[in-house]
Parts: C-alpha cells; structure tokens; sequence
C-alpha cells in the first residue's frame, strides 16, 4: 500500500541578482524560495533507510547553487528554473509546488510573489496497450477509457505479435499512445488497474496468460518506468521518437 508523505521547505533565504539592471553597480537583493513535494514513503519508512527516500538535503544544495549569487532578469524565470530541476529531479516526486518571493519589491507591498503547482500543468506519458481476447474491441474500450483521463496527442502503429515467454495463446495485438494528463503516476497506474478489471481483466498465477487488456506506464515525464521496453522493438521505436529515450 503507497503512503504518500509531504516534503516541505520553507522561507530558504538567499541573494542573488534580480531585473534588468547594470550588474556592476547593482546589489544582491534578498529572495525567499519555499517548495514542497509528495513521494511514497512506505518503503523509507519501513526500512528506515536513507536509499528509499528523495534526498531533500542533496535537493536543497543544489538548489542554492542555482539560486545564490546568481543573475536573474525575471522572478517568473527563477521559479521556474527551480520548479523544473524538481519535477526532473526523481520521478518518484510529485505534486510539486514552487513559491519565490522578493521582498520589499513594490513600494507599498511587503514582497512580490510568483507560485508555481504541478496541480496546474500536465504530465505526459506513454501508455503501452496488450491484449489477444478480442482484441480490436478491447483496445476501442480501452482507449475510450484512457481519454477520461487525458489527452491522446501521438498513438502507435497497432501491430500484432507473438507471444512471449508463455507462446501457447493467440497473438498480441500491441501499441502505445502519449497521454497528456493530469494525474500523478501513482493515480495514473490505479486508473489502469480500474481500467483493466472494468475490461474484465483476470489476474491468475501465470502473468503471461491470455488477457482482455494490459495496460502499462512505459514512461511518465520522461522518466523510464517499464525497464522490459526492450523486448518490444516498436514501443522502443515509439518511445524513441516522442520522448527522446535511447
């Protein structure tokens, strides 16, 4: 069972230099940077071990690396810059949020604020499709499914294979789609398990038996997450192609 646990650091104060400004004669002003994530913690939590959490502290420093001392024209920029090394940091992280402030900015305002959240961008992923029980009407169900919960921009060829690792059953009719979306990869793989059981999707002991519909997370904000990619050639091809992936 995934517990989802919040990561938060707040007012990390640092000076850098921020407008269009004459870098010789100006000051380094005063910013305040907070953010905060969520990850599943169960594994962390159960172990107590370092090597299954998101390490925030090595994610800090580099951080003020970026941040300190360095020249910004916009605030926008710099809060961006800083909400995208997140976001790229680890794909276990999610429900990003960015607050940069530059006090005393305005005349009569205590500071100026630009606030970035994951809750109002989209998530891209690949999504590879399976199934030899009826499967053109299958994969019509399932697609109509899959575009409740995002946007299919790309789609694969749909091309038929043979049976691995368990070959005494029909031929695979396989495929993938890229999917704009706004859920979170772990609500992402829920709705493809709810997808596939509503599918009529049984689960057995063997895991490579015929099925009405197999539905996988190949890859989510361009992060790897189906290390088997390799044994299907034009999911690699399409991977390849869309998100940069060798």
């Amino acid at each position: 069972m995934k517990t989802l646990s919040t990561v938060k650091i707040e007012n990390l104060r640092l000076r850098s230099y921020i407008g269009f400004i004459d870098w010789e004669k100006e000051k380094l002003q005063d910013v305040v940077i907070s953010f905060s994530f969520k990850y599943d913690t169960s594994l962390a939590s159960e172990t107590d071990d370092v090597q299954y959490a998101v390490d925030y502290k090595k994610l800090t420093k580099k951080i003020i690396s970026m941040v300190d001392n360095q020249s910004f024209h916009l605030i926008e920029a710099l809060a961006e810059k800083i909400y995208q090394f997140i976001f790229s940091y680890s794909s276990a992280i999610q429900n990003i949020e960015v607050k940069v402030e530059k006090p005393h900015a305005l005349r009569f305002a205590d500071n100026v604020l630009v606030s970035i959240s994951s809750e109002d961008r989209y998530n891209s992923a690949i999504i590879a499709l399976g199934s030899n029980i009826n499967p053109e009407e299958n994969f019509e169900k399932a697609l109509s499914e899959l575009q409740k919960i995002g946007i299919i921009t790309q789609r694969s060829e749909f091309i038929f294979t043979k049976a691995l690792k368990f070959e005494d059953q029909p031929d695979f009719l396989n495929g993938a789609i890229f999917l704009q979306t706004k859920k979170t990869l772990s609500e992402l793989k829920l709705l493809l398990k709810q997808i596939e059981a509503v599918l009529g999707r049984v689960r057995t002991e063997n895991k490579n038996a015929p099925r009405t519909i197999d539905l996988d997370v190949t890859t989510y904000n361009g992060f790897l997450i189906d290390q088997e990619i390799s044994d299907f050639p034009f999911l690699e091809k399409f991977v390849n192609k869309f998100m940069n992936y060798s």
